[in-house]
């Protein structure tokens, strides 16, 4: 029976699916998605698909925002307050100022403890699964955060990009600058470096968007058993094909058993920033 007096907290921008959520009680803060001059709660009263219509119309990119340390204490407080120790995952802090947020926050108190994800996506959501696995086992909140923390190093987070245009606009990858906007007919697979959590372009594929992802899914399985067969992820940002989505799945299943094989949709901070088509496989390795 899990730990019962510690809850594990995230930003929203672990994109796990609502049942895992419920299922594990987790505490989920949601960063805010900027559209003009309107603010939205990530995942709570804006979609994916509000900010691409918004694109689509206006041209212009949506802004993510950092979750405040006042957001921060008053999540932290109401569950120390009902007896909880909290194991905080945050967002990469090398793409939001939301983790040195959480810390500030996490200062005012004893058993509040912050772990820097240094990914995103639902590749910071296995870390957060994980912990919950570490709570269930009877962990305390110290030990979690200790665990995860040196689970970090072994994430594997690449995603494949079918434009450039939304991750060059917003400037948060480097190696994007460096290759121009859109350099015709490539779609670059972007990887976030584990020991920095910041994002560069790991390999360039060629090609129709399908085969694209094939060749990408193969890449990310090459040394299958290196992964961490507990659970793999596959993640995508909108308007991947659930042909291609059953084809990735496919191939995982052929080519490991995985205890669990989740599909997650990316939220709004991550679409915002690489846009629609964007394919993603998360896994931890061994």
């Amino acid at each position: 029976m899990h730990n019962k007096n510690i809850i594990i907290t995230a930003d929203s921008t672990c994109d796990l699916p609502d049942y895992l959520i419920k299922e594990n009680g987790i505490k989920i803060i949601p960063l805010s998605i900027l559209l003009g001059d309107k603010s939205y709660r990530d995942g709570v009263d804006i979609k994916p698909a509000d900010i691409y219509r918004y694109v689509g119309e206006t041209g212009e990119l949506p802004k993510t925002a950092a979750v405040t340390p006042g957001e921060y204490f008053e999540v932290f407080n109401e569950a120390v307050q009902n007896g909880y120790k909290v194991v905080h995952i945050g967002l990469s802090s090398a793409i939001s100022s939301s983790y040195q947020n959480a810390v500030i926050a996490s200062a005012e108190f004893d058993d509040v403890y912050c772990v820097d994800s240094k990914s995103l996506c639902t590749a910071m959501g296995l870390l957060v699964l994980k912990a919950c696995d570490f709570r269930d086992k009877g962990m305390d909140a110290k030990k979690i955060a200790d665990r995860v923390n040196k689970l970090v190093p072994k994430v594997s987070t690449t995603f494949v990009l079918n434009s450039l245009e939304y991750l060059h606009k917003g400037g948060r990858c480097s190696g994007v600058a460096r290759f121009g906007a859109n350099v015709l007919g490539i779609k670059p697979s972007i990887a976030v470096d584990n020991s920095t959590g910041t994002m560069d372009v790991a390999k360039k594929y060629r090609g129709r968007t399908d085969v694209v992802y094939k060749q990408y899914v193969n890449d990310c399985l090459q040394d299958c058993n290196k992964i961490d067969p507990s659970r793999i992820v596959i993640a995508n940002s909108g308007d991947v094909s659930g042909d291609t989505l059953a084809f990735v799945k496919g191939l995982i299943e052929g080519k490991n058993r995985f205890e669990q094989i989740i599909t997650a949709d990316a939220g709004c901070t991550i679409s915002s920033h690489c846009g629609p088509k964007t394919l993603a496989i998360f896994y931890i390795k061994k």
